[in-house]
């Protein structure tokens, strides 16, 4: 099983980049993009650490050797899921902020989330409705 094409063609949908704006932003084109995702070519190691470097993750978890996305920033490395990786790139192309402040006042007044769920998820259909009447 080939992990380096696999592991770059996840993470630049995670970025939401075609193989052309990948290509654009490494100096590479995209039939090399195309051909490292397929298997077909590999990096050598300075367009792994392009790689690398561009997805923010170590070129362990490029390779494969480890399963944990390692976040760079800030010089600190710390491994989590390739699903928080892929939430916080999603939560980066979104205004959130109000939903988040929202969340963390319900949190620092001890606002049992649960007790909420019901009643938010009523409000969510009925304003579905609204939009999109039958």
């Amino acid at each position: 099983m080939h992990v380096l094409p696999e592991r770059i063609k996840s993470l630049r949908n995670v970025k939401g980049q075609s193989q052309k704006e990948l290509g654009k932003a490494l100096g590479k084109s995209r039939e090399a993009i195309s051909k490292y995702e397929l298997g077909e070519r590999e990096p050598d190691p300075d367009a792994l650490v392009l790689f690398s470097k561009h997805f923010n993750v170590s070129s362990d978890y490029m390779l494969g050797i480890t399963d944990h996305i390692e976040s760079k920033a800030l010089g600190k490395r710390k491994p989590y899921s390739p699903e928080l990786y892929a939430f916080e790139n999603y939560l980066k192309n979104q205004d959130f902020i109000p939903y988040l402040q929202l969340a963390v006042r319900m949190k620092d007044s001890n606002i049992d989330i649960n007790s909420f769920e019901n009643p938010i998820n009523k409000l969510i259909k009925q304003v579905k409705q609204q939009k999109h009447p039958k």
